[in-house]
């Protein structure tokens, strides 16, 4: 066996992101583009709709592309010396008991190894055991995460989620005209304003509650 070759979970890890970032949006900007092209027949409001699927297509792969550049030419260097210490990382975690709610702000962060992952997530985990309780999670996700360190953030994120969320909704401030920012908002499983995501943890209570 080549000891050079990759560990086959973080071959899937990558496999599975270059189908998310950008595998899936040219399919669909093919599919939409070819549905044009062969059945000219069409209504003109079915002509507009997979335009749009279509150009919304463009913008993941724009994103996805904008996102690979920025991970290809970024100083990691500098992203290393200057890592959080964990009384930094103590304080991006804002519990408020009233709405039981965490925000947890990542914002500016780049995640540039499994050990400054684990890390961050260690001083996190612990703040949230010592409530003893579940919490809503509202998370500013406007970080960076290289693909080396993929893998375990999503582990330590998904143990969190598991181990204490009643709910979790992600958004980044596109307001803020941050690069990061505007790239995480072309997911749609992301809201684009810190509002947007607590009406949807309001909807997350309200269905609880029933």
């Amino acid at each position: 066996m080549n000891d050079k070759q990759p560990p086959r979970r973080e071959t899937i890890a990558l496999n599975t992101k270059l189908e998310e970032d950008f595998v899936a949006p040219l399919t669909a900007m093919r599919g939409a583009l070819e549905i044009l092209r062969d059945y000219p027949e069409l209504a003109e409001e079915e002509r507009v709709r997979f335009a749009e699927k279509a150009l919304r297509g463009c913008a993941r792969l724009e994103a996805s592309v904008r996102h690979l550049g920025d991970v290809l030419y970024a100083d990691k260097d500098a992203a290393t010396r200057a890592k959080p210490t964990p009384s930094e990382h103590a304080k991006r975690v804002k519990l408020n008991y009233d709405d039981r709610l965490i925000d947890l702000d990542l914002s500016g962060i780049q995640f540039s190894s499994p050990e400054m992952v684990n890390e961050f997530f260690d001083t996190v985990d612990q703040i949230i055991e010592d409530t003893g309780t579940d919490w809503f999670f509202v998370v500013n996700y406007a970080c960076r995460i290289w693909p080396e360190a993929w893998i375990a953030f999503a582990h330590r994120a998904k143990k969190i989620n598991v181990s204490f969320s009643l709910g979790t909704v992600r958004y980044v401030d596109v307001s803020d005209n941050d690069p990061w920012a505007r790239a995480a908002a072309d997911d749609p499983t992301i809201h684009s304003s810190r509002d947007d995501a607590l009406a949807e943890i309001s909807a997350m209570r309200s269905g609880r509650s029933r």
